[in-house]
């Protein structure tokens, strides 16, 4: 799932590059890594701890949570 940026958020882009000319490649990079780290963020704590791995590791295939 996307992060959802606000006008907000794209108007402090256009501001941090503050310059008369801004190069369009490098402004919608900076959106997208905005996008993607507000998803990052969102998904925060809902993946396994790394106990939680090593376990399903050892158990076989079949038994694993994720298949």
């Amino acid at each position: 799932m996307p992060g959802t940026i606000s006008k907000s958020d794209v108007q402090k882009v256009m501001h941090d590059m503050s310059t008369d000319e801004m190069n369009l490649d490098d402004f919608i990079e900076r959106i997208i890594l905005l996008s993607k780290v507000r998803a990052g963020l969102d998904q925060q704590g809902q993946g396994l701890s790394q106990e939680e791995v090593i376990r399903e590791f050892e158990k076989p295939r079949s038994d694993r949570k994720w298949n």
